[in-house]
C-alpha cells in the first residue's frame, strides 16, 4: 500500500530541523545586516569628512565650531548642507532614534514607520559627536544626551575648547559615531557589533576607520 503523506513523526522532526538551522542562520543574518549599517556608517562620515575639509578651503583652514561636542548642532547641519545637499548623512543607521521618531503609517500597509522627524533635523539632532566646539565640557548640561560633553571630553581632554583648523594633526578625531564610549553601556544596542562603544570615527585629515577597543584608549 502506498503512503499518500507524510507521518506526524516525520512532520516534527521536519520542523526541528528547521526551527535548529533557522535559530543557526538568524544571528547570521543579524551581523549581516549590522554590518551593512556599518559599513553605510563610515560612508556617511567619510562624506561628511569631506564636506568638512571643503568647508574649511572656504574659511581660512578653519573648521566650523560649535558650542558642545553633543546635540544639537543646528550651525554644524545649516553650513554644511550646500556642500553635502542630503540630510541623511547626518543620521547613522545604527542609532534610529536618533533624529527619527514613530511618525505615521505613511505607506499605508498597516505599520507605523519610523521616519527622520522634520523638528529634530532643524534643531540639528543628529547621530553624531562633533568634536570642534567653543564652550568648556563642563558648561554643557549633565543629561544623558551630553554625556560625551561633560563625561568623556572633561576626563580625556581636559575642560578646554576645542577650536579646530587643518593645522592640527591629522591623527585628532573631528566626529564619531553616537555610541562612542569607554564601556558597554548603550542602552542596551550594541552597534556595529563594537563591544566597547567605539566604533567609526571621522579623523582631521578626513579618513574614517572602526575601532573595536575603548574610545579613552584611542582618543586625539
Amino acid at each position: 500500500m502506498n503512503r499518500g503523506g507524510f507521518t506526524l513523526i516525520e512532520l516534527l522532526v521536519v520542523i526541528a530541523i528547521i526551527a535548529v538551522l533557522a535559530a543557526m542562520l538568524f544571528p547570521v543574518f543579524a551581523r549581516a545586516r549590522e554590518g551593512a549599517r556599518a559599513t553605510a556608517c563610515r560612508s556617511n562620515l567619510a562624506q561628511l569628512g569631506r564636506a568638512l575639509l571643503m568647508y574649511a578651503q572656504d574659511y581660512d583652514e578653519w573648521l566650523p565650531a560649535e558650542p558642545h561636542a553633543g546635540n544639537p548642532h543646528p550651525d554644524l547641519v545649516a553650513v554644511l548642507q550646500p556642500y553635502v545637499k542630503n540630510i541623511e548623512l547626518f543620521y547613522c543607521p545604527s542609532a534610529p532614534s536618533v533624529g527619527r521618531t514613530i511618525w505615521s503609517d505613511s505607506d499605508g500597509d498597516g505599520a507605523i514607520d519610523i521616519e527622520y522627524h522634520p523638528i529634530n533635523v532643524a534643531r540639528g539632532n543628529i547621530s553624531y559627536y562633533y568634536f570642534c566646539f567653543y564652550n568648556l565640557p563642563s558648561q554643557a548640561a549633565p543629561s544623558r544626551a551630553r554625556w560625551i560633553d561633560w563625561g568623556f571630553l572633561r576626563q580625556w581632554w581636559g575642560d578646554r575648547p576645542r577650536v579646530m583648523s587643518l593645522h592640527w594633526l591629522p591623527t585628532y578625531w573631528l566626529m564619531s559615531d553616537w555610541y562612542c564610549r569607554p564601556h558597554r553601556d548603550a542602552g542596551g544596542t550594541v552597534p556595529h557589533e563594537s563591544a566597547f562603544m567605539s566604533a567609526n570615527v571621522l579623523f582631521l585629515d578626513g579618513h574614517v576607520k572602526k575601532f573595536s577597543q575603548p574610545a579613552k584608549d584611542i582618543f586625539q
